[in-house]
């Protein structure tokens, strides 16, 4: 198999292996909506601010996962454009 042959390859499996790392991760992202619903129903409101806090990190979280899908979707396109151009 020739060099270029094999970074296509590579590139078409990095496509769909970031693609389905992004998959995943939107799923993943439904945990944090939930478990933001569970704290502002169980502890809302709390004396002590800590379902604020709490909260607050998982929407940070929540985010960063966003970042996250939208680079590994951006990537896949990347790679898997670059691959069927070579």
């Amino acid at each position: 198999m020739s060099q270029l042959s094999q970074v296509k390859q590579q590139l078409t499996s990095i496509g769909s292996d970031a693609k389905t790392t992004a998959a995943g991760l939107q799923g993943f992202k439904s945990k944090f909506s939930q478990a933001i619903n569970q704290v502002q129903a169980t502890i809302g409101g709390s004396a002590q601010g800590v379902d604020k806090d709490m909260i607050q990190t998982l929407q940070a979280a929540e985010k960063q996962v966003d970042a996250a899908v939208a680079a590994l979707q951006q990537a896949s396109q990347a790679a898997t454009r670059f691959a069927s151009s070579i």
